[in-house]
């Protein structure tokens, strides 16, 4: 299963348990063997829950308190992963990333959704998913 399937698994997932929930985030490793997703549950609730490659989807875990690190980004995502690492590649960045995740970071701007890569260098290279614009952080 694709990064974008796995996330839309885990969505899926948080939908069933509350059906307002929305995205906060999305991770994955290298080889996106799996995701790891936060969601905006009903009454500043934390959905939390991973999609792995073979399609099994861990239950849903419910905290008490909200997810403060992120804005909503509203689903369906029109940018894949894919798309996001041709991007970075015809940017002329090395496809050798260790983790990626799929976020709009709070800030003292407005932004779009990002693929974040982080690198074993300590850089971090966004792909935006409206403009496309790839920009080291």
């Amino acid at each position: 299963m694709t990064y974008n399937e796995l996330l839309t698994a885990t969505w899926e997932a948080a939908k069933a348990k509350e059906p307002s929930a929305e995205l906060y985030e999305c991770t994955a490793p290298e080889g996106v063997k799996y995701v790891h997703s936060v969601f905006r549950g009903i009454n500043n609730t934390t959905l939390i829950c991973n999609a792995y490659s073979d399609g099994k989807v861990t239950d849903v875990a419910s905290f008490d308190s909200p997810w403060c690190e992120d804005v909503v980004i509203h689903m369906p995502v029109k940018l894949t992963l894919e798309e996001a690492n041709d991007l970075l590649s015809e940017a002329g960045y090395k496809a050798d990333w260790y983790q990626v995740v799929l976020r709009n970071p709070l800030g003292p701007t407005n932004s779009n959704p990002e693929y974040i890569y982080s690198y074993h260098d300590g850089a971090n290279i966004a792909v935006d998913t409206f403009t496309k614009e790839v920009t080291p952080l």
